[in-house]
């Protein structure tokens, strides 16, 4: 079922983010899933995906962080400042992160169990977030910052013992993700981290979408999505 989403302004570390929301008929009240967008911002590939999450059960948040033609200077924030690239807790786009977290659990709408997706650009947020309490089922796919160890600081990885569960998909060759990242990852979180590796390029919910390997990369999202937040 196709239904139009509803967009709020959600007011983030100062700046105002449009965020689309994706309501599942019928229920009014259900489990949420924030969706975080890769390089290319919000396009209709997320959108489709997140109204496939709605239709199962789910309040979808699906935050465009380039709102109000922000996309350079989220960029140059994200890949060349140092807390940036290294997906530092103390990294401001993070804080953003974290407020929409703590804003879709506070929705009305929302049972305050949330599942999280990110890829690319913003899936080192998704490591930040399942350190700390609010998401229950987070997934990766594929994350390009990061630079130091597993995907966060050195300094920060001894907060990896605080994860319940983890879901992570990879390219076996990606330059922006490379082995030792996701294999660090792995050596940390141990049976904890559900990995997957897959012969497509980086882009899976992109690029990538249309491969039988993206699917099977969906499904078992929806499938730990349906296991830990009963939609």
């Amino acid at each position: 079922m196709q239904i139009a989403p509803d967009t709020i302004t959600a007011t983030l570390n100062g700046r105002e983010v449009e965020v689309e929301v994706y309501r599942p008929t019928g229920k009014p009240v259900a489990p949420g899933v924030l969706y975080l967008h890769e390089i290319y911002g919000v396009i209709d590939p997320y959108r489709e995906d997140a109204q496939e999450l709605a239709n199962r059960g789910y309040l979808v948040y699906l935050p465009n962080l380039y709102s109000n033609d922000y996309k350079r200077e989220y960029c140059v924030r994200a890949i060349v400042n140092t807390v940036g690239r290294h997906n530092s807790v103390d990294s401001p786009l993070y804080k953003e992160i974290a407020e929409l977290i703590a804003l879709q659990r506070q929705d009305p709408a929302c049972n305050g169990e949330l599942g999280m997706i990110g890829m690319c650009l913003t899936g080192g947020y998704v490591i930040q977030a399942a350190m700390r309490d609010g998401v229950e089922a987070p997934v990766i796919f594929h994350h390009s910052l990061g630079h130091q160890g597993a995907g966060i600081p050195r300094k920060e990885e001894a907060e990896l013992l605080n994860v319940k569960r983890m879901q992570g998909h990879w390219s076996r060759v990606d330059p922006f993700c490379p082995r030792k990242r996701r294999d660090r990852l792995k050596q940390l979180l141990g049976d904890r981290l559900d990995d997957h590796i897959y012969n497509i390029p980086h882009g899976f919910r992109s690029l990538a979408r249309k491969t039988q390997s993206s699917q099977l990369a969906w499904e078992r999202t929806l499938a730990f999505f349906d296991e830990h937040l009963n939609p």
